[in-house]
């Protein structure tokens, strides 16, 4: 009797260690697909700016600031015109503008904040497919530069390093990416990595 409750006992176990095995396999396996359909890959043919081909540490070197930033809101989109005064042009164009929370700068740091600890991102509308969809509450790890001239107080993306920040998990937001985060990574090596990139300047 003893020696069935035995066999009885460890069997249990050994379903259990499986089952147990089977869900971590599951969560390291599906989450860089499960990550991917929450954050969609921006595709090279999406992005509308002529860029250099530049490695992750090379823009990481020549960031004005690189941080880590959560979304608080979006804002109203304003318009402002711009015109060439050789030609006697001009167009109106629109820009989003999204109020996001300082996180923390990751290196020395520029961003000039409210008293909120809040600033103003912005992008021209007619570009909106090259930038990532940016939610209330998102949080990401990305260059980030001051605007100049009428959106002057305010700062824009400076180049594709972007990356969705998901609980400890980086992944990169940009096609051909060669971060850690191109597929997926922990969100401390990242961190690491850009704090080392940027001690070297």
């Amino acid at each position: 009797m003893k020696k069935k409750k035995i066999i009885f006992v460890t069997g249990i176990t050994c379903a259990f260690l499986i089952i147990l095995g089977g869900i971590i396999h599951n969560q390291y396996t599906k989450q860089p697909v499960d990550l991917r359909e929450k954050y969609p890959l921006i595709l090279e043919r999406d992005y509308a700016f002529h860029e250099a081909g530049f490695s992750f540490e090379t823009r990481i070197s020549m960031a004005p600031n690189v941080a880590e930033i959560q979304i608080v809101k979006r804002l109203k989109d304003y318009t402002v015109t711009v015109g060439d005064a050789a030609y006697g042009t001009s167009k109106k164009v629109t820009f989003c503008q999204y109020q996001a929370k300082l996180v923390s700068a990751i290196g020395d740091s520029g961003i000039v904040t409210d008293s909120d600890g809040t600033f103003t991102l912005i992008f021209a509308k007619d570009f909106s497919q090259s930038y990532p969809a940016l939610e209330k509450g998102m949080q990401a790890i990305c260059s980030i530069g001051a605007a100049a001239g009428v959106h002057e107080g305010k700062y824009i993306f400076v180049d594709r390093s972007f990356y969705f920040v998901d609980g400890q998990t980086a992944l990169a937001a940009y096609e051909g990416d060669d971060s850690p985060a191109s597929r997926m990574c922990a969100k401390e090596d990242l961190v690491a990595k850009i704090k080392e990139i940027r001690e070297k300047r």
